[in-house]
Parts: structure tokens; sequence; C-alpha cells
């Protein structure tokens, strides 16, 4: 590629789309530094870096991406000086956070380099021993990640530790924690500046960036000049702060204005401020590390809300969603709030995101007062915490400075104040009178966007209202009945009548948040909210009767479900459960649908934080649908349309539910005892008096000396003779003494790691049984014994841990625990409707159990689905969802490690007999290997006697294939070649290769290439 840095700038990006287009890259995703468009703003800092140091960044050329985010910085190879200078590059690129490899471009060939802080003498990635043919290289480095540590040093990491570290520093020398972040702030707004080359020296009487704020005397010059040149209000120091500051505290801000020698990075790595350079890092990794600040040092109301960071990712995947939905002509002029702005993550991409559409509709670069216009006019941000708006402001005046294509002279840069112009902070002074014997009023103006301090004119206003709101239950916010109020009549005026159930379950701030949008929102507007995922998933306390009504309020157009992600650093730092929502402010019209999009998990694609939206994957699920059957996205998300065909032919088989049977039969049912616990409470007669000298909880002596099953998973049969007495003197709770009387079912909460079914035993006689267990007690029941033996047989089969898996609203999604009500809503064929031969196995098995003799899983599971009815088929996906579907860390694993084939083939086969036998086809499926990637297999389907080898289909069409599928987050390929033979491929991950995934290929060949079985032709190639 010699000649690359002298070459016009659309004949580099030509060369440059070659050798991505070569290596299995789209080559629409590839962008030349050296030709200015919008699509750069988002790596303003590089691009403005190569301007001012050619020299050394000049051979830094362009950008290749997947599925918008950056993937590859391409390096003219010709260009370097020594090995030394590829390692700067490296660090370089490593300071901006979201560029993972460097690509350098010699020759034709594309070698890649890991980005990293650290200091490693080889970083190169050697895709040869890996396998990977080179036409396949991107794909494959875009998925797989290799030497991409999960555990690696970010910048993110870095500058947390270094800012977490000075305000500490200066919030132990005596300043307020606000007096600690401004006065940083104003040290890295003169740090971002002087990183910049800006001239600050000239413009405050010489004084150079290292002296900035090394005494009081300078540090006040340095503040006054930035309140001059920006505005009066930039991040507020309290009066005569200056005077007071201990000599530590200026050792600190020392320390930050700290740069380089000769601003020219280490080699060597320490984590210290003179090892950055923030020509180099974007604006927006100080917001994120300002709300991991936040998270770290958070308040009790942050504690009790569950605010959590928004990663630059997350935040940039839900804005360009948003801007997308809109009008692409106005576009340029939307209007975006953020109601939980923090630190501002989501307003300042938005801002560069609308700095972007601005540049494309104008055609123009926009310009300071553009920038101005748009900052000003455009982005909006409410929030209650004083500290984050600071830090938003920050970012929102360093972004103006990082946009701007001519950030000089200075004087030019002055802004207006944000504070009540961009940011808000809604404290209302109302308060609400609650209570009517003795009435109490509760102050509103903890409420923030939630409450009345959010004025009138922002309703309607905003075309895209996004954001990252608290998501924790059970806040116990103050207020919270006018919050539930409010969403109320917003609900009544938005359905038309007022609903029946609470919209608000779980007393979790996130809801409310996309209530009041609704209102901020236009009509028609864009509505993106991250939010817990109990909104998916949940199904009790109210949840599906509050998710149908804002299904009903809000047209959702898609949903990115993120519970597969939890614990991955897509996310980092967070253990709970999230989903993406994204909406139309307005109604849905009839038979309207959502996109379900599930992300699975990939180790090293999700270690390296990176996600792959798969189209081929995400169903449309009509709104109408997922409200007649609430429990549709959860088998969806676990299962597929298979499960979902099965779940519904059992439930149209109309049996009884296991609570019925126990109900009819007269049998009690209830959660085990349990223990004293600190939230245990003194009990009171009926006189207000103490009981029991006022000792918490209450008295067991009704449970003493029986025996105690805790701890251990029951055996089928509960051997009371091998259990514990129990001795406890009091429990935190009675319970009805009526639960522990034998004959006993008992059933584990928590679903066993191993294969098999739920955890459940009987006991004939009384047992006690802790929390950890519920029990169906069928002591006035007439054939208990038997009875509870029955239901113990259908809980143990697989066939029962698939219906928990599908329907509960903890398993499989945020804990492996099944709750009661999934249980009791199991439908079970009545005992008196078995066969004499289905009953002559229960007994067979039984038996075995009286006898503590062991029972197979097979033979279990064969007489379970004879009882239900269930086809080979049902089995076949039943298991295969079993094994791969769940959120266990045995399935994870098992869903990477090498696939087996011939199961797809089988399923393959086997749905597509019948088409064959009705065209009168013979129909061969093959496994082929044309060694280009361990990242793909492939299996080539054949009319005729057999499948031959060779065709127009080699190495090269299939590369192609590849990069297509790659490129758009795809996992699949289909490709009717022209003969008669389809060539299928699909990502080599054991869960895209089962049984029930053959059933779904053939199916889907079915329906669009009815051509090749009727002995037709039609060639093309399709990426799903």
């Amino acid at each position: 590629m010699a000649g690359l840095r002298t070459a016009t700038s659309w004949g580099m990006e030509q060369r440059l789309r070659e050798v991505v287009r070569a290596h299995g890259g789209l080559p629409d995703d590839t962008f030349a530094f050296d030709h200015d468009r919008a699509e750069l703003l988002h790596y303003a800092t590089l691009v403005s870096a190569r301007s001012g140091h050619a020299d050394d960044l000049a051979p830094l050329v362009g950008i290749h991406e997947w599925q918008g985010a950056p993937l590859v910085a391409l390096v003219d190879g010709d260009g370097l000086a020594d090995p030394r200078h590829l390692q700067r590059l490296r660090r370089i690129v490593a300071l901006r956070g979201d560029v993972p490899y460097l690509g350098v471009v010699s020759g034709g060939r594309l070698d890649f380099h890991a980005v990293g802080l650290d200091k490693r003498p080889r970083f190169g990635v050697d895709l040869a021993a890996r396998g990977v043919d080179p036409t396949v290289s991107l794909p494959y480095v875009a998925s797989m990640r290799p030497e991409l540590g999960a555990q690696r040093t970010t910048i993110s990491k870095v500058v947390l530790e270094l800012l977490d570290a000075a305000l500490t520093s200066l919030m132990e020398a005596g300043l307020t924690e606000g007096d600690a972040i401004s006065l940083a702030g104003r040290a890295l707004f003169a740090r971002f500046l002087a990183d910049r080359e800006l001239p600050l020296g000239s413009h405050m009487n010489g004084v150079s960036t290292g002296e900035a704020f090394s005494n009081a005397a300078t540090a006040r010059l340095t503040s006054r000049w930035l309140d001059e040149n920006f505005n009066g209000n930039l991040l507020p120091l309290s009066d005569g702060l200056f005077d007071r500051l201990p000599q530590e505290a200026f050792g600190v801000l020392i320390d930050i204005m700290r740069r380089a020698p000769n601003r020219q990075l280490s080699l060597g790595w320490e984590q210290k401020w003179d090892n950055l350079h923030f020509a180099h890092i974007p604006v927006g990794i100080l917001s994120q590390v300002y709300e991991q600040y936040l998270k770290r040092h958070e308040s009790e109301r942050q504690k009790k809300e569950g605010s959590y960071y928004t990663p630059a990712h997350i935040a940039d995947l839900m804005v360009r969603a948003a801007l997308l939905g809109l009008d692409p002509g106005n576009r340029h002029r939307a209007r975006c709030l953020d109601p939980a702005a923090g630190a501002g993550v989501f307003l300042i991409t938005a801002f560069r995101h609308l700095v972007a559409e601005r540049w494309r509709h104008d055609g123009v670069r926009p310009g300071t007062s553009t920038l101005r216009e748009i900052l000003y006019g455009q982005i909006t941000g409410f929030d209650i915490n004083e500290a984050a708006l600071r830090f938003a402001a920050l970012g929102l005046y360093l972004s103006s400075v990082e946009l701007d294509p001519q950030p000089e002279p200075l004087s030019k840069l002055g802004f207006r104040d944000l504070h009540g112009l961009v940011l808000h902070r809604p404290v209302s002074q109302e308060v609400m009178r609650i209570g009517t014997k003795n009435p109490k009023e509760i102050s509103l103006d903890q409420l923030g966007a939630l409450g009345p301090g959010v004025g009138s004119e922002h309703l309607g206003r905003y075309d895209v209202v996004i954001g990252n709101p608290p998501w924790k239950t059970g806040a116990k916010i103050k207020g919270w009945k006018w919050v539930g109020e409010n969403v109320r009549r917003i609900a009544q005026e938005r359905l038309g009548k007022a609903p029946s159930a609470s919209l608000l379950p779980n007393e979790a701030p996130d809801l409310p948040f996309v209530w009041r949008a609704t209102e901020w929102a236009r009509p028609g507007g864009q509505i993106a909210f991250a939010l817990h995922g109990r909104l998916l998933f949940q199904q009790g306390e109210g949840m599906p009767e509050a998710r149908a009504a804002l299904l009903k309020a809000v047209d959702i157009t898609s949903v990115i479900n993120g519970v597969g992600l939890r614990r991955t650093n897509v996310w980092p730092q967070i253990d709970a459960p999230f989903c993406i929502l994204f909406g139309r402010n307005n109604p849905p019209a009839p038979g309207s649908a959502m996109r379900f999009v599930s992300p699975e998990v990939e180790p090293s694609l999700n270690g390296a934080g990176a996600l792959r939206i798969d189209a081929a994957h995400s169903p449309l699920v009509r709104v109408d649908d997922l409200i007649a059957n609430p429990l549709r996205l959860k088998i969806l998300f676990r299962g597929s349309d298979l499960d979902l065909g099965i779940f519904e032919r059992l439930r149209e088989a109309q049996n009884r539910t296991l609570g019925e049977i126990v109900a009819s039969v007269g049998g009690v049912s209830g959660n085990g005892f349990q223990a004293l616990r600190r939230s245990s409470r003194p009990r009171k007669d009926r006189n207000g008096r103490l009981r029991d000298d006022g000792r918490p909880g209450v008295s067991a002596a009704y449970l003493r000396g029986k025996p105690l099953l805790a701890k251990v998973a029951p055996s089928p049969r509960i051997d009371i003779d091998d259990l514990p007495g129990f001795v406890q003197e009091r429990i935190h709770d009675r319970r009805e003494e009526g639960i522990f009387r034998g004959p006993l079912l008992v059933v584990g909460k928590a679903i066993r790691t191993e294969a098999g079914g739920m955890s459940a035993g009987v006991a004939e006689c009384d047992v006690v049984y802790t929390e950890s267990y519920y029990g169906y007690s069928f002591a006035d029941a007439s054939g208990g014994t038997d009875l509870a033996w029955y239901l113990a047989a259908v809980l143990r089969s697989s066939l029962a841990r698939w219906w928990m898996l599908m329907t509960s609203g903890e398993y499989g999604f945020e804990r492996d625990i099944v709750e009661k009500a999934t249980v009791d809503d199991m439908p079970v064929p009545d005992l008196a409707s078995l066969s004499p031969a289905q009953r002559h196995v229960l007994d067979g098995i039984v038996a075995d159990w009286q006898a503590s003799r062991a029972v197979g899983q097979e033979r279990l599971d064969d007489w379970a689905a004879r009882l239900y009815g269930l086809r080979p088929d049902d089995r076949q996906v039943i298991a295969d969802t079993l094994k791969h579907g769940l959120s266990t860390g045995s399935s994870v694993r098992q869903g990477q490690s090498p696939p087996d084939v011939e199961d797809f083939i089988r399923g393959l086969d086997a749905e597509l007999a019948p088409w064959a036998e009705r065209f009168g086809a013979t129909l061969s499926a093959t496994r082929v290997d044309p060694a280009l990637t361990p990242a793909w297999g492939f299996v080539v389907l054949e009319r005729g006697k057999r499948a031959r080898a060779g065709g127009p289909v080699g190495q090269r069409d299939l590369a192609a294939f590849v990069a297509s599928a790659d490129g758009t987050g795809s996992t699949e390929i289909y490709h009717h070649d022209g003969e008669d033979r389809i060539w299928l491929g699909m990502r080599a991950e054991p869960r895209y290769w089962t049984y029930s995934q053959g059933i779904r290929a053939a199916r889907h060949i079915v329906w669009n290439y009815v051509e090749l079985l009727a002995g037709g032709s039609s060639e093309g190639a399709a990426v799903s």
C-alpha cells in the first residue's frame, strides 16, 4: 500500500475499502480520516490531533466500524518510522477507550494489533495460528475479539481512579464535595484546552499551563479567565475558596495539570496524570467516569433508588436508534431530553449526533454559532443532583470545544449559563397532604423530574426523550403517592379510562419516567429508556397488568433484552438484568408489533464490552398477542417459536393446574417458615401490649420436635429418620401448622444445576421445612399419598423444569429459583385420567423411590412425555432448550464448546422429509469444511441422490457470505447457488447446531426456497 499518505482523500478511502473488502469487511463501514465528513465526528479527537501532529499521527489513516461502533483504526504501514512508532499509536488510540484494534495496511495485507494501555512488547494478533483465512479476518476479529482480555486496563478505569483519588484528597483537605468537583473540573477544563494546544498562557499574563493552579494567585487568575471567557457559572466555587485552600489541595491540582514532557507519551505505563493526553480522550469519557464516581460514593438517596452509570457505547446505541426513528428531513432539528441526566452521558452523545445530522443536512460542518444554537435549543437535561449537573455542564462545554472546527480565538468560545437553559434541577416547593385522622404534609422536593417541579413549558416539546432512570424496587421515595396519582392521571388521559390495576408495581422509579415521557415528547416523538428487565419478564405483583397498560399507551417498536448479558462487560459493574425500550409517542395501531432482540452470550465478544444485534433471531411480537399471553417474551427469550408451539398445545389441553388439583381435594399449601432476622419485630396484643416480653418474632413451640428439612434438596422419598428435630424457640412469623402435616409434597425453590427436573420429594409423616421450600399437605385428602407421589413424579421430570424456565418470572431471568405461583400454575392431567399403562409405569417409579432405588431420568421423562402427549420432536426441542437456553454457567460453557452438526442435520432431514416426498425429491444434507474460519460452520443441502463436491460456490463466495453476515451481526447464511443445492452457514456455536435449529432451518428453506424442493432454480443468497 505504498503511497497511501500521498493519495487524494477519496483515492485513499477507495484503497482502504479495497483492503477491507479483501479481508471480509463491509467497505461502506470504512472511512478515511483525510475526507472530513459527519461520520467522522465521533473521531474528532483523532482527526484534530492528526492535523496538529502530522509527523506522528499521519500513518493513522482511517477507521473501520462494526455494527456502528469502531473496530479497527487503520494504519499505513509504510508511514511507520519504527516499531516504537506503532507502540505510540497503540497507546494514543487506547486513550479513546472505544477502538479495540490497530490494522496495519501494507502490501495488500491487513495485520491486526490489540490496542491497550499496557506496556506489552508484543501485541499482534496471530490469526493464522487460529485457523482463520485472511479473506474473513475482519469478521473473525469483530466477533471473537482475540487478544482482548476481559480484565484489561481501560482509559475509563484509569481516569476514574485518578479522579477519585483527586476528589478524595481535596475533600480530605477540607473542601465540600461541590467545591472539590468544581475545582477539579476547572483544572480538567484547563488541561483539556492545553492538551489541544489552545494557548492559555497568552491569555493569562504569561502563566504557564503547569502553573495554572499552583497557588492561590495563579488559581484565582486561571478561574477568573475561565469565567470571563466561558461564563460566570462554569462550575461555581464558594466565595473566598482560594484564600483558604491548604497547600496540599494545590498539589492535587498541580498533578491534574501535569502533562507529559514535550507532550510525548511514555512507552512505559504508570497510572499518572502525566501519562494522559486529553487531545485524544473523548469528552464523553469524563461524564462516564463521573457517573461511575457517583456510584462508588453514592448518597443514601442514590443507593435507595438504584442509579446506574451508562456505558458510552450503550448511550451511543440508544441515541442512534432513537434519531433513526425520526423523519430524515427533520432529524437535524430534533430536540432531545434526558430527564435523569446524571453527568450527561446521553446529552453529550445526543449533542454530537445532532451536530452530525446538521452537517449532513446543511452540507457544511457546523461552526461555533451553529454549535451554540444546537446546544441551547436542542439539548435539555433534568436531574435532582446538583453535583451531577455540574459535571454535565463541564462535559457539554468541552464537547462544544471538541466539535468546533476552529476553536480559536478562545474569546469566541464564551457560553451562556447552561443552568436553567439546558440543565434543570426540578425542585418543587409543593407539599402533599396524606392521611385523614392525623394528616401530615410530605414535601415533594426530592421527586425531581417525577414531581411537580418540571414546568408546563416542557410538555410536548421534545422529539426524543431518552435516558437511564433509577431502577431499584421498593425505593420508598418520599412523595411516591403523588407520583402514582400523576401516572394514573396520564394513563387515564392516554387510554380514555382509569386503569383498574396499579401501573407502578414494585415502587420502582423507572416506569414513572416512561409515563412522564409521554407528556414531554411530542406526538409521534421517540422514547428510549434503559430499564430493569423486570418489565419484560416479571409475572407477579401486578407487572403483567402494568406492562399491558404501557403497551396500550406507547407504540413500542423494539426492545433489546439484555438479561442474558448481565454480569458481563457489555454493562460492567451491575448485576441487575436490563432491557432497552424504544417506542413512538402514540398508542399502537391495530396489529402493531415490536422487534424483540435478545443478544446471545458470547464471552469473547461480551468480555470486550461489545454485543451482537442479530436481526435473524429477533422475532416480531404482536402487541395484542403479548397482552393476551404475558409469557410470550420469556418463552421466546429462553426458547424459540418451537417452544412457544409446545407451550400453547399444553395450555390448550385444558388440564387443571397443580394448584387447582391440590385445592380440589382439600389440600393446603404454603411457604416454609422463616428464621428470625433483623426485620423480625415484637408483637402486640389487641390492647397494644407487647407479647412475650417484647422478644422479636413469634413462638415456634408448635413446631418443636418435628423433623426438620433444611438446606438440602429433598430426595424423592424424604426419610424422617435422617432429619434432625426442630429446636428453634422463635421464628420470624407464624406459618399455618397444617402445611407441615403429612402426607406432604415438598418442592425446593432452587433449581438444581445438574440435569433433570425440580427438587421434589414426599414425606408420609409431618415434616417442618424452611423458606427454601414450598409444601403441599394432603393430610385431609382422600388418596392424598398417591396424589403427592404423582405430583412429585411430574415435577421431577425435565418437562417440569422446561415449564418453569418458560413461565417463571425468576428462573432464567434474575435468580435460579421458581416462585410458588409458577409451580401452582403448571397444568397437570388428573391422576384419575391416566391410562392403565401410564398408571402401571407410575406405580413402578414410585415403588422404586419408596424402596430408595434410583430412577433414571430418561425413564421418568419417557413416562411424562406420554402423559402429556409429547411427540419425539417436542422432546428434542425441550432437551435442546434446557441444554442451551438456561442462564446457568454450565449452559453458557456448553454454548461455547465446538459444535456437532449431526443433530442439526437430523432435524433438517426430518422436517424436510414430508416435503421431499410430496415433490418426489431426494434431499441430502452434508457437512462441509471450507477451512475459512473456526467461527462458522457449513452444511450443503442438495436435491439429488447424493451431495456432490465442487460447483460454483467456493472459498471466495463463502467468504463474501460470511463477511455480509458478520457485518450485519447475523448468525445464519442461506445461499441457493443456482444448482440443486443450498449452502447453510451458522455461527460455530452448539446452540445454533441443535436438532431444533435444524427444524427451524428446514422451515426457513420451505418458506423461501420451495423451488429447490420442486426442482426449479432461483439463484441468490440470503443472510438472515
